[in-house]
């Protein structure tokens, strides 16, 4: 009895640490930012090949929050290259279903580029009308 007290304690101390180890030595996971910015309050532009209006609420995720100065100071070429993808559009693929979808990837991938970044994570439509 005597030779296996020891044994069983080992065996609980490595137990205890080993579960200690797994449960809380894991790597931290940093919560992602993401920051909202409004590049202005709509979008308005003509669809093309048509009369008709359309009219775009969008906000920005960046997953920078350092990012607020120089998107600020950038809003023109973001606005001109949003507005340059919106006014691309036809009343039939504004009608189409995923046409939001579609655009979400367009103006991310064009921001990224135009401003030689990788920040841009996510567009969200406000409004999304035409008229």
């Amino acid at each position: 009895m005597k030779k296996i007290l020891p044994i069983i304690i080992v065996i609980v101390v490595v137990g205890a640490a080993a579960i200690y180890f797994f449960m809380f030595s894991g790597d931290k996971e940093k919560p992602e930012i993401r920051v909202e910015y409004s590049p202005g309050e709509f979008f308005t532009t003509n669809v093309s090949g048509s009369s008709r209006l359309l009219k775009a609420g969008i906000i920005l995720i960046v997953n920078d929050d350092k990012l607020e100065e120089r998107l600020t100071a950038e809003n023109a070429r973001i606005r001109d290259t949003i507005i340059f993808i919106l006014r691309d559009l036809t009343e039939n693929e504004i009608k189409e279903p995923g046409t939001q979808d579609v655009l979400r990837g367009r103006i991310i991938d064009a921001l990224n580029e135009r401003l030689e970044i990788e920040n841009f994570v996510e567009v969200l439509f406000n409004d999304f009308v035409m008229a």
